[in-house]
């Protein structure tokens, strides 16, 4: 059974929008929070054509802030509801979320994405979706 986050309305067709993200931390414990226009996420996005959830959010760590990750493990998979205004259109984002180790972190990254770096209990309290939240406390229990 998957998660569910959000509101699943009625009579609605979603889109389904399948993703790869992860959970990285620093040296000191702190976890990576990108910060855009459109809030505060985690590193990863959505998977293209034939490629893996791992592969996805390796890729697009690499591509938002420039990080080079190794997966650890998978933390869970998560499905939530949004509605994006700017393309008027319904989405299911299924979400797998990783734990991940940084190799390395280079210069670059796309325009706008600034890395951060938080407490979990900051992040897990800052980013925008639920899913994401719930990624960061399910990843520091099984940590402990």
């Amino acid at each position: 059974m998957i998660r569910q986050f959000g509101e699943k309305l009625s009579g609605v067709n979603y889109i389904l929008r399948p993703g790869g993200y992860i959970v990285i931390k620093n040296s000191d414990g702190n976890v990576g929070v990108i910060s855009t226009a459109q809030g505060y996420f985690l590193p990863g996005g959505g998977q293209d054509h034939e490629e893996s959830p791992a592969e996805a959010a390796v890729r697009e760590a690499k591509e938002e802030c420039g990080l080079q990750i190794e997966i650890v493990r998978m933390i869970s998979m998560a499905d939530e509801f949004l509605f994006a205004a700017s393309e008027e259109r319904y989405y299911c984002k299924r979400r797998t979320f990783f734990s991940a180790r940084l190799i390395e972190q280079n210069p670059g990254g796309e325009v706008n994405h600034r890395l951060l770096w938080m407490t979990a209990d900051e992040a897990a309290s800052t980013v925008t979706h639920q899913s994401q939240r719930w990624a960061i406390l399910m990843d520091t229990r099984v940590a402990c």
